[in-house]
C-alpha cells in the first residue's frame, strides 16, 4: 500500500544517511521502524516511549549477597 508521510527535514536526512550506511533504501528503513513499533520490539524505543535505560552505580563486595537490610529504616532515609 502506498501512503504519504510528512517527515521533518532533519529526520528524513538522518534516515537517508542511515539507509546509505546500511546499503538500504529509505523505504526499507521506514518499513523497519514501523514494524518495530507495531510489533513492540523490546529493543525499540517506539514500543515504550517512557522507557529509559538507567545505569546505576555499583558497589563491589567481597561477600556478595550477605548484606542484611531487614532492620534498615528506609523511611528515615527518604524523610
Amino acid at each position: 500500500m502506498q501512503t504519504t508521510v510528512d517527515l521533518p527535514d532533519a529526520l528524513y536526512r538522518k534516515g537517508v544517511a542511515l539507509a546509505a550506511s546500511r546499503g538500504a533504501t529509505v523505504e526499507q528503513i521506514i518499513i523497519e521502524a514501523v514494524e518495530q513499533a507495531v510489533q513492540g520490539d523490546p529493543g525499540s524505543r517506539a514500543s515504550d516511549p517512557g522507557h529509559r535505560e538507567v545505569k546505576l552505580p555499583l558497589i563491589h563486595s567481597k561477600r556478595p549477597g550477605t548484606l542484611d537490610l531487614s532492620n534498615f529504616d528506609f523511611d528515615e532515609l527518604l524523610g
